[in-house]
């Protein structure tokens, strides 16, 4: 019961920095033209905010919702790769294919950014701009968490055993210091 009341309510957070997040996204788009959709997704795959505009004749539109599937994916794979390499905290993950990239971006500790770019982009000002947008989209929904009312509960521990919510690792910060993820 408790554990479906702090999900609801860290959807709350989130969709309180929805139109803010869109926002960045649009002026990202509108900063690197050659970037023809972008996506804030958790790190578990559900869809924060996209601006992905309908499909170009001869072209096909990614939905939304299977590509934060897939990013999250991905991502998990990154973070096995970092690892097993040792380098380090995840930072990003570029994708280029015979018709443009797929970047994505750490976006504070439980969220990415999504970008796909032309295959003419400059990819210095991709990763310029794509940074630069996931740590403002990192510190939005850090704000908005910031400023949801704590409930009478948050602090109590949850039947399961797992420690209170507010002294929880979130997950891209929980991978980068390596510690187990609460079952």
């Amino acid at each position: 019961m408790i554990r479906g009341f702090r999900q609801r309510a860290e959807r709350r957070v989130l969709m309180a920095a929805e139109a803010a997040v869109v926002g960045e996204l649009r002026g990202l788009r509108a900063r690197v033209p050659q970037v023809g959709g972008a996506l804030a997704a958790t790190v578990d795959g559900l869809v924060l905010a996209e601006d992905i505009p309908p499909a170009q004749t001869g072209q096909q539109r990614p939905e939304a919702e299977p590509l934060a599937a897939l990013t999250a994916a991905a991502l998990g794979l990154a973070f096995r790769m970092n690892e097993a390499t040792g380098r380090g905290a995840f930072r990003e993950l570029l994708i280029h294919g015979e018709l443009g990239y797929v970047a994505t971006y750490a976006a504070g500790p439980a969220a990415v950014l999504t970008l796909l770019a032309d295959d003419r982009i400059n990819v210095g000002r991709l990763h310029l701009e794509g940074r630069r947008t996931a740590g403002r989209i990192g510190e939005l929904l850090a704000e908005a968490q910031l400023s949801a009312p704590p409930h009478p509960t948050a602090n109590a521990s949850p039947p399961d055993g797992r420690p209170p919510l507010d002294r929880r690792r979130l997950p891209l910060e929980r991978r980068r210091r390596g510690s187990p993820a609460p079952e």
